[in-house]
């Protein structure tokens, strides 16, 4: 399944993230590496806190870097696809206004 801009990405409990030095890297709960990520995907990560709509984490993310929110939100949807795919986030279906209900 593909993430759309209205849901809410949220990390799955054991993954996590951290700096190493200059990387970003990201484990799953068995302790195995995704790859280290770029200040953008890390951002991206740290904003998966399950409270905030895949576009609203595409808006700050273009904010803080200064750029348009288009292909941010693009990228940010794909890079969302891509943890889940991997078990790292889950996606997280809330009505308009409303908190986060469904965990798929």
């Amino acid at each position: 399944m593909s993430f759309v801009e209205a849901n809410v990405p949220r990390r799955r409990p054991g993954a996590s993230g951290e700096w190493f030095g200059a990387d970003f890297l990201v484990l799953d709960a068995e302790g195995r590496t995704l790859r280290g990520l770029n200040a953008t995907a890390a951002r991206i990560w740290a904003l998966c806190d399950g409270q905030r709509t895949a576009r609203a984490v595409a808006e700050q993310v273009a904010l803080e870097f200064s750029t348009e929110v288009g292909p941010v939100l693009a990228d940010t949807l794909r890079f969302l696809t891509e943890l889940q795919r991997r078990g790292l986030v889950d996606e997280v279906r809330a009505p308009a206004g409303a908190a986060p209900l469904e965990v798929r």
